[in-house]
C-alpha cells in the first residue's frame, strides 16, 4: 500500500510559505535553502612577475562579463588569504596562466589551507608544468573541495612554485582566474 501526501506549498507556522510545489511537481523555494555561492574572480589587472614561495596576493576582481555566473557573493581576499562568507562544502578552482622567458621545469602553484586563522598553513595540493621553451604560456587547473565548518579559521591561499614566473592577469581570456561554488551545508 502507498501513501500520498498532496500539498502546493509548505509553510512556516506562522504563515509563511517555504516552498511551493507546481501541479507538475516541480518546486519553488522562496529563498535559495542552501544558500548557494558561485563567484568567479580573475587576477590584477595585469601581467605579474613572482618569485618561488611568493603568495597570490594582487587584488582580485569580480568577473561579470561574458555570461560569467555569480550568485550570493562574499567571497573576500587580504594579501592573498581568502575568507569563506559562509560554511559549507565548496569547490574552488584555480585557472593558473603563467609565463616564463626561459625553458624551465617545475613551474607550478600550491594550494594552502590554515585552520587556525593563519597560524599554521598546510599544504593541501601542488600541481607543476614543464615549459621547455624559452618565451612560453603555461597553465594549470588545480581544483579542491573544502568543508569549511569555521568561517574565522578556515581560509585558503595559493603560492607561486618556481623563480622568474609572471602570472597572467586582468579579465581577458588568457588570464589566472580562481572560481568558488558552494555546494551544499557542512558535513
Amino acid at each position: 500500500m502507498s501513501s500520498k501526501l498532496g500539498v502546493q506549498n509548505i509553510a512556516h507556522t506562522n504563515g509563511t510559505n517555504a516552498m511551493t510545489i507546481a501541479s507538475d511537481g516541480a518546486t519553488a523555494f522562496t529563498s535559495d535553502p542552501f544558500n548557494s555561492v558561485v563567484e568567479t574572480f580573475y587576477f590584477h589587472t595585469g601581467a605579474k612577475s613572482e618569485s618561488n614561495g611568493a603568495v597570490l596576493d594582487q587584488t582580485w576582481y569580480r568577473q561579470t562579463d561574458n555570461g560569467t555566473a555569480n550568485k550570493n557573493g562574499g567571497m573576500s581576499a587580504s594579501a592573498g588569504i581568502w575568507t569563506f562568507p559562509s560554511t559549507g562544502i565548496w569547490q574552488v578552482t584555480l585557472l593558473y596562466q603563467f609565463y616564463v622567458s626561459a625553458a624551465s621545469t617545475n613551474k607550478g602553484v600550491t594550494l594552502r589551507h590554515t585552520p587556525d586563522n593563519g597560524s599554521n598553513h598546510n599544504n593541501v595540493i601542488s600541481m607543476y608544468s614543464n615549459v621547455y621553451a624559452s618565451s612560453a604560456h603555461g597553465n594549470i587547473t588545480l581544483p579542491w573541495t573544502f568543508n569549511i565548518t569555521n568561517t574565522s579559521n578556515q581560509k585558503i591561499s595559493y603560492t607561486v612554485a618556481g623563480d622568474n614566473t609572471t602570472i597572467a592577469g586582468g579579465s581577458g581570456v588568457h588570464s589566472t582566474k580562481i572560481q568558488f561554488i558552494k555546494l551544499c551545508p557542512s558535513v
